[in-house]
């Protein structure tokens, strides 16, 4: 089964690394596989490649997903509208992530067969 998921959860929030644990879990099953990840609203703020860091277990969402995107190359696109309107640019996109337009989210949505949001 082929899943989209559909990011806009704060960068400080639960949901951030709740939509993190779900792509990582669908990652590791043999039947499933991500065609896109989305990041949109205040999610943006996860593909800054400035995010706050921190070590170990006090590393943030952004730091997370980061990491897991640099080991795992995913089509991780962040909202290029959203992203210009919180400061993130091309310059400051961090490794693994692409800017893009909804147009790539209305894509997912025709090759998805299911969407997962997470906000």
């Amino acid at each position: 089964m082929r899943f989209a998921l559909l990011v806009y959860a704060a960068a400080d929030s639960a949901a951030a690394l709740t939509a993190l644990h779900t792509a990582q879990a669908l990652l590791g099953h043999s039947d499933h596989q991500l065609y896109r990840l989305f990041f949109y609203r205040d999610a943006v703020h996860l593909a800054h490649r400035h995010a706050w860091s921190a070590d170990g277990a006090q590393a943030n969402a952004a730091q997370q997903w980061q990491q897991w995107l640099a080991d795992n190359p995913l089509d991780a696109v962040v909202c290029v509208g959203a992203a210009q309107r919180r400061g993130v640019v091309a310059d400051t996109l961090a490794d693994g992530f692409s800017l893009a337009g909804l147009g790539q989210w209305a894509d997912a949505l025709i090759h998805s067969d299911r969407v997962i949001q997470f906000g």
